[in-house]
């Protein structure tokens, strides 16, 4: 007998509250911004968090122990979706219930998304926590959510929207370099 699929409780972007001793702080943030200002061009899809207790009941089922960073993400928002990127990363549920990767079996990973819409897969490597884009077998290693955002933020956005916090954001980002 299958389960029927409820979908995740979408959050109000507008009463989203970021919390500010998060890694990903200043990349939410910002995408929070350009998606309440530039509708048209930036879609941010936040859910409903999760309580420190889901994330506990959830790494005892799965026996998979989730960064801090990724901890702080879903109990900011269980999941979220991200256009222009196409950048999802499932909630907790669908995480749990996604097969693992079975074309290399000799990488530990946790499916955590995707991305693009072409099949490209957002995956947390066990071994070193580090978040693994793979496109099609062609894999691309971020230090952590953040970086990945960083990257999607310089990669996607800009020059769609003229924005000074974007700006400002990118130069800073460049800077950084």
């Amino acid at each position: 007998m299958s389960e029927n699929y409820i979908p995740p409780v979408r959050q109000d972007i507008n009463n989203a509250v970021i919390p500010k001793n998060a890694e990903f702080y200043e990349e939410m943030k910002l995408l929070v911004h350009l998606a309440k200002n530039y509708p048209d061009d930036v879609e941010l899809r936040l859910f409903a968090p999760v309580s420190e207790e889901e994330i506990d009941r959830f790494e005892k089922r799965t026996n998979i122990k989730l960064t801090d960073e990724l901890r702080d993400l879903f109990k900011f928002t269980n999941g979220f979706y991200l256009s222009p990127s196409n950048l999802e990363i499932s909630t907790l549920d669908q995480i749990e219930k996604m097969p693992d990767p079975e074309w290399d079996n000799t990488k530990n990973y946790m499916f955590l998304g995707d991305m693009i819409g072409d099949g490209e897969l957002v995956l947390l490597d066990l071994d070193t926590n580090k978040i693994i884009a793979n496109d099609h077998g062609d894999e691309e290693e971020y230090d952590d959510i953040t970086t990945l955002l960083e990257c999607i933020i310089a990669d996607f956005l800009d020059g769609e929207v003229e924005d000074d916090e974007l700006e400002e954001y990118l130069d800073g980002w460049d800077d950084a370099e």
